[in-house]
């Protein structure tokens, strides 16, 4: 979590702390006119900012978990496929179907998604070989990238 708030511009820190206060004070003033319906009404919209942070942002907090306490290894690219979604039209997400060459192990295949810069589009390609993380506790999750290339 903190990983990705340090990745943020400061006007995104900026805007995502004038929207938590602005929330906490919201909050504060339904409560006080109206004591019983004010909690109620905190709690749901707790949970609904909550549930909307992990829609939105929970694969990034995983990635960031596995990028920090993963295992690095070397993965070759199968196959690659779009699935027609790019982020600020620049990064396209793409699925990899990789066979995963562990330190400790044999060889396996696992999908995973991630997002790409368009100009690394070349890097992705089959036959080609990159950096991955393996999640300690389940080995078919994987985050493309190592932590050495993290900033």
């Amino acid at each position: 979590m903190r990983e990705l708030f340090k990745r943020l511009s400061t006007i995104n820190k900026i805007g995502l702390i004038g929207a938590l206060i602005g929330f906490l004070a919201g909050m504060a003033v339904i409560i006080i006119a109206r004591p019983v319906a004010g909690l109620v009404i905190t709690a749901f919209s707790t949970i609904l900012v909550l549930f909307c942070f992990w829609f939105f942002f929970g694969k990034e907090v995983r990635r960031s978990k596995i990028l920090r306490r993963g295992e690095e290894a070397e993965a070759t690219i199968l196959e690659v496929r779009s699935t027609g979604m790019t982020i600020n039209m620049v990064y396209p997400q793409i699925e990899l179907l990789l066979e995963d060459h562990p330190r400790d192990g044999e060889p396996y295949q696992v999908k995973t998604k991630c997002l790409i810069d368009q100009a690394d589009i070349p890097r992705y390609q089959p036959g080609n070989v990159i950096a991955v993380t393996i999640d300690p506790k389940n080995r078919k999750r994987v985050a493309v990238g190592a932590r050495t290339a993290q900033v």
